[in-house]
């Protein structure tokens, strides 16, 4: 079956992407819900929330829980929602929080359009999906409907345009040397696979470049903040030098046979991650934000 994605509307290319990669998705992007994963989840929340603890607080987008269920673990949610508009990514939710003991209520809705009433949230929290949206504006306005007044929205996890730009980069090279060392090295070569591709595997390779929407200018989300009525708008960035690392490693583990690289290797990666990003963090004030990879967004409505 061919997909035609220029047939097929963002939000439809969208869920079908995301039900076929679902079962995989936490595996590719090491999401997990040990230590290492609570620690990235709380110190973004620390950094840009006033508050420490929240009533109801509904995720947007939320995939297989990664965000959610990391900040309930944080002590910062008492009441957890989450939407997302992929059933396969809202089923993986759904067993990750049976594991960790998190009862979280589970709903398949677009975030640009979402099925709750007028101020019932204390806390609308989103990462890593204004990105897929095709009006993220509107799913900002939508997020400020339901919060209550005094609620806060916090959004992480958005590229920026000089950060993405510099991680296909990364990408591409590191892809073309290993794939260079492969024709060299037969180790580094992955097994040849037998028979057809699955129904699952075309839907991830024909949809891939066809769910990322937009990038995003710092200023140009604060600015969608302030449109949308919230104040003490604060947007920051992170990941410089630990992003280049960052895509790096994972397009370097992309390209490696199934099972060449050990548990030893993911604490290398990981520790060397967490050095250069506190190497970053000496940076914030001093580079421009917009050259970092990741937008952080807080904005609070007034009550």
């Amino acid at each position: 079956m061919t997909l035609a994605p220029a047939r097929l509307d963002p939000k439809a290319a969208n869920a079908l992407y995301h039900d076929a990669a679902a079962r995989a998705y936490d595996g590719k992007w090491a999401i997990s819900f040990d230590d290492r994963c609570l620690r990235y989840v709380r110190e973004r929340a620390e950094r840009m929330l006033p508050g420490r603890s929240y009533g109801r607080v509904l995720e947007i987008g939320a995939g297989t829980g990664f965000f959610m269920l990391n900040l309930w673990r944080a002590g910062l949610v008492a009441e957890a929602h989450a939407i997302d508009i992929s059933t396969g990514m809202l089923a993986v939710c759904a067993e990750n929080a049976r594991t960790i003991g998190c009862d979280v209520r589970l709903r398949v809705a677009d975030a640009e359009r979402l099925p709750f009433d007028n101020g019932v949230f204390d806390l609308v929290v989103g990462h890593a999906i204004l990105h897929h949206l095709p009006s993220p504006g509107a799913a900002i306005e939508e997020a400020y409907r339901v919060l209550v007044p005094g609620g806060d929205l916090l959004i992480a996890g958005e590229p920026t345009r000089r950060g993405d730009r510099r991680a296909k980069r990364v990408g591409r090279t590191v892809g073309a040397t290993v794939r260079g060392a492969a024709r060299a090295v037969p180790a580094l070569r992955s097994p040849a696979r037998a028979g057809a591709d699955s129904e699952q595997e075309r839907i991830l390779r024909e949809l891939e470049w066809d769910v990322d929407l937009h990038t995003f200018d710092p200023d140009a989300v604060g600015t969608m903040f302030t449109l949308a009525g919230f104040r003490g708008v604060r947007v920051e960035t992170e990941e410089l030098i630990s992003s280049i690392w960052g895509w790096a490693v994972r397009t370097f583990e992309a390209e490696m046979p199934p099972g060449r690289l050990g548990p030893r290797w993911a604490g290398f990666a990981y520790r060397s991650w967490r050095s250069l990003y506190a190497i970053d963090r000496r940076l914030y004030g001093v580079v421009p934000r917009d050259r970092f990879y990741n937008v952080l967004a807080y904005g609070h409505k007034h009550g």
